[in-house]
């Protein structure tokens, strides 16, 4: 990247002890707590979870992405904006209401408008605009635990209630209690409710764990797979009922190991711990993730090709038609 003005230094190095401190240093919130932690060790916290680990990973991936643009970047002219210092304010004065509030959220925000505003301020708009999709992708690594509570429990039902109607349509009957699956009884051989299998999808099975970091994939799948902004979002808009599928091939391929092979070997026990084959089946829903992502995007470009054909006939025949 080109060089800056040692007075760009300075400052540069001024906003980044500013973001190390308000970050690392000045104590912020509680959470459930009577004592205040800083939003660095909230996220450390935090990203032992296995549902927000991917965050740990992010701020390395948005690196990335800056240093693969830097060259188009040192390309631009370096600018200034006033508006960067009209969002570094509006962010400071949003991160003394978070910490007033006691809330990690307005300090999570708080951190990304302000490097909105300090890239604004430092080298305008045009380069700014340029590393829009890096700054995006910071936004993955702030947990947000409040998304588990509110939308989780309907990701249980929606799982569950579609791999019984899937179970019931291939002739497996099945029957759905709540977050629970199981074989319904059978009868003529005297077999009772769930001997075939018995799953109960759990808060971690419910799509909810894999799901945040599918979105960090399915970002740079997008980003990568297409060039238009608007495709880019349709394509990244697939995200939820490709993670909802990928789930629900996962818990199939449980159900169906479980039917073959045992209860226990496929499953384990639910009060104790479970198997190794149900560990290893989650990289099944990465996996008919991936697949589904690049269904998505062939379907897409196929679609927008199709469109383009159609537009390019149009046109000629406009063309065409007043020399006949």
């Amino acid at each position: 990247m080109s060089r800056l003005r040692p007075s760009s230094w300075i400052t540069l190095a001024l906003l980044a002890a500013g973001v190390a401190l308000l970050l690392a240093v000045q104590p912020y919130a509680a959470g459930y707590g009577h004592f205040r932690r800083t939003l660095l060790a909230e996220l450390l916290m935090q990203w032992k979870d296995a549902t927000w680990q991917h965050g740990a990973l992010v701020p390395f991936i948005a690196g990335c992405l800056v240093w693969r643009r830097r060259d188009e970047v040192a390309r631009l002219p370096e600018s200034s904006s006033r508006w960067g210092v009209v969002l570094i304010i509006f962010a400071l004065l949003f991160y003394l209401a978070g910490f007033r509030a006691n809330s990690f959220y307005c300090g999570y925000l708080a951190m990304m408008t302000l490097l909105a505003g300090a890239s604004l301020w430092l080298q305008g708009l045009p380069r700014s605009r340029v590393l829009l999709f890096a700054w995006l992708m910071l936004g993955f690594m702030w947990p947000l635990p409040f998304l588990e509570e509110s939308i989780g429990y309907k990701m249980r039902l929606i799982m569950v209630q579609t791999t019984g109607f899937v179970l019931n349509a291939v002739g497996v009957d099945s029957l759905v209690s709540g977050t629970a699956l199981q074989s319904m009884p059978d009868l003529e051989t005297g077999r009772r409710a769930g001997e075939l299998f018995s799953v109960g999808i759990a808060a971690p099975c419910s799509g909810m764990r894999s799901l945040f970091a599918l979105l960090v994939v399915g970002a740079l799948f997008s980003y990568f797979r297409q060039r238009a902004m608007w495709r880019r979002a349709v394509l990244f808009s697939t995200i939820l009922p490709i993670a909802i599928v990928a789930n629900m091939v996962r818990i199939l391929v449980l159900i169906f190991a479980a039917m073959a092979f045992g209860q226990r070997w496929a499953i384990g026990d639910a009060e104790k711990e479970v198997s190794a084959f149900h560990e290893i089946t989650g990289i099944v829903v990465f996996l008919v993730a991936l697949v589904l992502l690049q269904l998505a995007s062939w379907l897409l470009n196929r679609a927008c090709s199709g469109l383009g054909f159609r537009r390019a006939r149009v046109v000629s025949r406009q063309v065409v038609s007043p020399a006949s």
